[in-house]
């Protein structure tokens, strides 16, 4: 099985990710050899027109294509906490994944510009309302969930899954993150480990860096690669349940 990314800034000229069309295609190959061979592209949603990214990704896909790039990407979004209000059910479920029945949405964690953690659980407890599954991006860089009592465990008692960059469990964003995301992946609260690329060489992919970590900490090479692997495949191919639906 190929290594699948959750959570990766890959469309060109849209966000703080690639530029242009050729940036993202040296960032796809970047990709590919690191063992990927799909990637969810995850624009932040203030920075683009929801609406357009279903096609700017078939645009991406064919131009991955042309180029012999052996990877598939499929529609997703990043939403900040204060994105949600601005974004109806119908527009959510076009950037959605997992099946009809089970779709979930990537929800950053609230980083030191975004906000405090009253406004991320609050959108967190709307979006579950709404029927959508939450995976959680980067709860390690969060000092709001971090610094706070049993807010990490609250998610998980919501539903909501992890995922941890691979960038702070190389030390990118330093000590803290990355004890916290290796804490979460031992402890088993992470699901999926994801690199949140940007660019091919300061935010480049980094699973496979991330697994050597893990390994090196004693983490079994087998269940090091099932963060990358099978377990966000399973994510896309299952979804997630949300704790309206749980209820209902």
């Amino acid at each position: 099985m190929g290594r699948v990314e959750l959570h990766f800034h890959l469309l060109p000229g849209v966000d703080d990710g690639p530029p242009d069309r050729a940036t993202a295609l040296e960032l796809a190959r970047a990709a590919e050899a690191d063992g990927t061979r799909l990637v969810t592209c995850t624009p932040h949603a203030r920075l683009i027109d929801v609406a357009e990214v279903p096609e700017r990704v078939r645009e991406l896909q064919s131009a991955l294509d042309r180029a012999g790039i052996d990877l598939e990407v499929r529609t997703g979004l990043e939403l900040a906490w204060d994105d949600v209000v601005g974004h109806d059910d119908a527009e959510l479920a076009t950037v959605a994944q997992g099946p009809p029945d089970r779709p979930w949405l990537l929800l950053e964690a609230p980083l030191p510009h975004t906000g405090g953690l009253d406004g991320f659980e609050a959108a967190a407890h709307e979006l579950r309302e709404r029927g959508f599954g939450l995976l959680i991006g980067h709860p390690e860089r969060s000092r709001a969930l971090t610094a706070a009592p049993g807010a990490v465990d609250r998610l998980l008692a919501a539903g909501d899954r992890l995922q941890v960059n691979a960038s702070s469990l190389t030390g990118y964003h330093g000590a803290g993150p990355r004890a916290f995301a290796l804490e979460l992946v031992r402890s088993g609260r992470a699901t999926v480990i994801a690199s949140d690329a940007h660019l091919p060489i300061d935010r480049g992919p980094a699973l496979s860096a991330a697994v050597d970590v893990l390994r090196q900490h004693g983490i079994a090479p087998a269940e090091a690669e099932r963060f990358v692997s099978a377990a966000p495949h399973a994510l896309l191919e299952r979804g997630l349940p949300s704790s309206a639906r749980l209820a209902a």
